[in-house]
Formats: C-alpha cells, structure tokens, sequence
C-alpha cells in the first residue's frame, strides 16, 4: 500500500479515472493498494476473475472494475465503472504522484556542479551534486540531472528529461523530451568494431551518435553504443528494461519493448510496437517487423515478418517450435524403439 500526503473525493476520482461512480457510501481517499492490502481510505482495481476472492473480501473504499460487470451480483460499496480498470487505477496513481512530486522551478544548481561557461542554462533545471556538464551542451527548460551524472560536449537533452545518478551521456548525444534514463546507464559509447589487420585488431572510429527521441524510458545499467557512420536511434515512445545492450547503427522504432537482459548486436532494426522478452539475443544485420513478440531467452538470427511470436534458438515461428518441443519429448522413446529394432534385426 502507498499512502499519499494528499487526498482525493470519489468525485475527483471518477474524473480522473475517466468512468462512471455508483456511490454507496462517501469517503476521501488517500492511497491505492491491492485488492487484498486496501483499507477504507484505498483505490484498489478488479479485472482478473483469478481474484476473485480478494475481491469479494476487500475492504477498498473504491475499486474500479469492468463496466459490464453484473453489480446485482457483487458485494455493495463504490465502484467506478470503465473499459479498463487497470488503465484507470494507473491514471490515479499518476495523479497522487503528480501532486507530492515538485515541479522545476527555477534554477537550481548545486555549487559542486561543474558547468562549463559556454552552456546556457534555462530558466528552470534542477542540477545535483558532482553532475559535470562540458562545452556546449544544449538544455531545455525543466531538465532534472541528479548526482554524479557527466554530459559530455556537444550533446543535447529536450524539455522535461530526467537523468538519474550516475548516467553518463557521451559526446553528441541527442535526447528528446520526457526521456527517462535511469541510474548506471551509459548513453553514446563506441560501439564494438574492430578489424583484423593481420597481426593485431585494429579499432574501427565510431563517429555516429545516438539519437533518443521523445517519450523514451531507458531503465538502469542499460548501454546504448553510438554508431559506425550513421546514428544509433531509439525512436518515441520505446521502453527499455534494466540491463539491455543496444550496439553501434541499431534502429529501435517506435513504441517498442525490450524487456531485461536483451541484447541487439549491430546494424539490427526492430520494428514498431514489437515486444522483446527477457534475455533475448539478436543477431547483427537483422530486421525484426512491427508487432513481432519474441519469448524469453530466444535466439534470433534471420530477419523476422511482421504480427509473428517467434521463440527458441533459433527463433522460428511459435507453432514450429511448439511441434519441436514435443517431438522432442518423444526422442527417447524413439531411441528406445530404435534400439529394440536393432537387437530384434540382424541385418541392422
């Protein structure tokens, strides 16, 4: 359970969550929980019948379920009706945090910040302590960078971003607006190409960069490589996990998930609205289409079509995979059989 400073009406809560109250009982309500976990003061949410029973028992004082959800046959108390109750218990949550989180205003620097003098800054950013921010960095109105965050010469970072501690973004980066890079993260570093000379590996110059347009949420410890020639980009509106590695020319397009551990080798497109799974690998030079899903800890080595769930290693088409996975429970059984034809047969 989350418990908020501040409050909100049943009313102000049937607006924020975009759907329709049945009042039985008023109430003012200051923090959201589980079904199970909520009190008299609590927003919980209701959409999956496997809790049913935390739901018949809670104790809520409001719960946002199904509009279609029959209320002659569900215990009497407030309800706020709507298409998706989780989407709307989330825009209360976003509300409350909105309300206890203060707003940029002014500036705000620490004195252990070390800025360089050819960087303007706006009129409101919040600096913390040990951030270092070289020549000619570019900084929109109401940026957050938190301690120990270096920003390297010529970079850029949009209106509303936020870096937490110690985030370093290499030389030249471009960051949009609303980008969330979250703790360890390393934004911009030479991307991993060398070449045999034959007698030592001779470093191939990465003079791309990286472009992170508006509305991205990188999560901690994630490494995004700047490219050969041409940029690495990270289009709007994508979200990246905790420990994800996106190496030198890879192209993430819009709206796309990378779930932890992922990593994409170098010069891979990722398609639009494309789920990629825990632990899952991508091959250099591939093309993964839009909406593609790719499960946990796959492989992927040839260019994937769009709408395909794809898993194994390699990746292949989720209903191949599912007849080799039962094929493969029937080898030693096989084995046994060819075995037994073997002793039964003296020409074999």
């Amino acid at each position: 359970m989350k418990v908020f400073k501040n409050s909100i009406t049943l009313a102000q809560a049937e607006r924020i969550a975009q759907g329709e109250l049945i009042l039985v009982k008023d109430s003012v309500l200051n923090s959201v929980a589980s079904l199970k976990d909520a009190n008299a003061s609590s927003v919980a949410f209701f959409q999956d019948k496997k809790y049913l029973s935390s739901f018949i028992k809670s104790e809520a004082g409001l719960i946002i379920i199904p509009k279609d959800e029959d209320l002659s046959k569900i215990p009497s108390r407030n309800y706020i009706l709507c298409e998706k109750p989780y989407l709307s218990f989330l825009r209360i949550v976003k509300f409350f945090l909105e309300q206890e989180t203060k707003k940029i205003s002014g500036a705000d620097v620490h004195p252990s910040a070390v800025i360089d003098s050819s960087v303007v800054l706006p009129e409101n950013i919040k600096i913390s302590s040990n951030v270092v921010i070289e020549q000619r960095v570019k900084l929109e109105d109401r940026i957050e960078i938190e301690a120990n965050t270096v920003v390297k010469h010529d970079s850029q970072i949009g209106e509303g971003s936020h870096l937490f501690p110690n985030v370093v973004i290499y030389a030249e980066t471009v960051i949009g607006k609303n980008v969330r890079i979250h703790a360890g993260s390393i934004i911009g570093s030479d991307g991993f190409g060398y070449l045999w000379d034959g007698a030592k590996h001779q470093k191939i110059p990465q003079i791309g960069r990286v472009i992170i347009e508006d509305d991205v949420e990188i999560g901690a410890n994630v490494t995004i490589d700047r490219g050969t020639l041409s940029d690495t980009i990270i289009k709007k509106g994508t979200k990246i996990d905790n420990l994800v590695q996106i190496a030198h020319n890879d192209i993430i397009d819009k709206n796309v998930i990378l779930c932890a551990q992922v990593g994409v080798a170098g010069s891979s497109e990722i398609g639009e609205n494309s789920i990629l799974a825990g632990q899952v690998g991508v091959a250099d030079h591939i093309k993964i289409g839009k909406r593609v899903k790719v499960a946990a800890q796959s492989g992927v080595t040839k260019n994937t079509e769009d709408d395909k769930i794809v898993f194994g290693y390699p990746a292949v088409d989720v209903k191949l995979q599912r007849k080799i996975i039962l094929a493969t429970r029937e080898l030693p059984k096989i084995r046994e059989y060819f075995h037994k034809l073997m002793k039964e047969d003296k020409n074999v």
